[in-house]
């Protein structure tokens, strides 16, 4: 097949990385109303168990996008789309295929694995095509479509079960990566202007940078953690509605509800940055998290929360969560615009890291009541607020201080 030499339209150009990004929130929310269905197939002793089918993709994201950013800059990004994509496949088709939860996990890794490639590829496009303004643009817009998608990954999914088992759910995400790699193939072509050598040396001293530079450590561990609070809340999120509350086929809409808390977030957090600054905004948004979490955390020990209670929860705070993300991730991307593509794989690796460990003993606390999961957000976001203060130049100063 002949590779495309003229640029794509702006429109379609958006759409296209759009949903080349959406494939990862599609992968995690679309499974979700199966967790229970996949959980009692495979006789899992212990119900928390079934939550390894969506950690599993987030472990293999983390370790995935490590190499392939520098991996694009070597070999262009076209060759890394569609090895990150048959890798999806594969591990799609295992997870399709599986006759035990094992299998299911390992189908699952891979899959993670690929699907990092189209994330971090999608990146490396916007930024050959666009710079500056237009390319803030842009990736609004693009970050839009992403947010929507698990406001509706879950019902798809619930459609999917209506006709088909759980099965098809994976199918139809190998479904999804064809047409998207189809469309790829037929109309995107190369982006990089000029290959460069890759040296693993290089992958090693941009880690070392941004474990040695505070700012971007101590953003990135927030980041990590922040994220950390989402990734637990995924994980335990249909055994919390369809087993606590019983709400069975209309999961899908109160995940969504949530879920669109964090669109509006993206919008407000245009406003507000630009009054308040990236750091107070997301030191306020934090404090507030921390606190409302542990007020409902003793609310559920005191008397136990109901599910009108519990939207009232996480609708504030999925919303303040979405003030933070993408603030403490250009905070820790800012001292390292000389290395910026290498470092964005190191600061997605480490955070990724970190909220796959802390989203996982997040979701693990869920014992049939909220007070555990609960709580674990508390401590998480107390935790990210910590780190988002000391990553201030004021905090260093005093801490450099106190060390003389």
């Amino acid at each position: 097949m002949l590779t495309p030499t003229a640029p794509v339209g702006r429109a379609e150009f958006i759409g296209m990385q759009a949903f080349m990004i959406a494939l990862v929130a599609l992968s995690i929310d679309a499974v979700l109303p199966a967790l229970g269905i996949i959980s009692a197939e495979f006789e899992l002793t212990d119900p928390n168990r079934r939550q390894w089918v969506i950690g599993a993709l987030f472990m293999g994201m983390t370790f995935g996008q490590y190499f392939y950013g520098p991996l694009t800059d070597r070999f262009g990004r076209r060759p890394v789309f569609f090895a990150g994509l048959s890798l999806f496949m594969v591990g799609g088709a295992l997870a399709a295929t599986a006759t035990s939860f094992e299998s299911m996990i390992v189908g699952r890794l891979i899959q993670g694995v690929g699907v990092a490639g189209p994330r971090i590829v999608s990146q490396a496009m916007i930024r050959d095509r666009f710079s500056g303004v237009e390319m803030a643009k842009v990736s609004s817009l693009i970050m839009t479509v992403f947010i929507a998608v698990p406001v509706f990954a879950p019902s798809l999914g619930q459609v999917v079960l209506w006709f088909a088992d759980w099965h098809g759910i994976f199918w139809a995400l190998l479904g999804a990566g064809a047409l998207v790699g189809a469309w790829v193939a037929l109309r995107q072509p190369e982006t990089l202007p000029v290959k460069r050598s890759l040296q693993p040396s290089s992958i090693l001293a941009a880690t070392f940078e941004v474990l040695s530079n505070r700012v971007s450590l101590c953003c990135t561990v927030a980041v990590g953690f922040t994220f950390g609070t989402l990734v637990g809340f995924l994980l335990s999120s249909q055994q919390i509605y369809q087993e606590r509350f019983g709400v069975g086929d209309a999961f899908a809409l109160y995940f969504g509800v949530g879920a669109l808390s964090v669109g509006f977030a993206s919008f407000a957090n245009s406003i507000w940055v630009e009054r308040f600054g990236m750091r107070r905004t997301c030191v306020s948004a934090l404090t507030f998290c921390a606190l409302w979490s542990g007020l409902f955390a003793v609310l559920d020990y005191l008397s136990g929360l109901t599910l009108w209670q519990f939207m009232l929860f996480v609708m504030p705070l999925f919303f303040c969560l979405g003030l933070c993300f993408g603030n403490l991730t250009a905070m820790a991307m800012e001292p390292m615009g000389h290395i910026a593509g290498t470092a964005s794989a190191v600061i997605g690796s480490l955070s990724s890291l970190i909220s796959v460990f802390g989203g996982g003993y997040i979701g693990n606390l869920y014992d049939g009541t909220l007070t555990g999961v609960l709580t674990g957000f508390c401590l998480g976001l107390v935790l990210a607020l910590v780190f988002t203060v000391m990553s201030s130049p004021a905090t260093g100063q005093t801490l450099q201080k106190s060390l003389e």
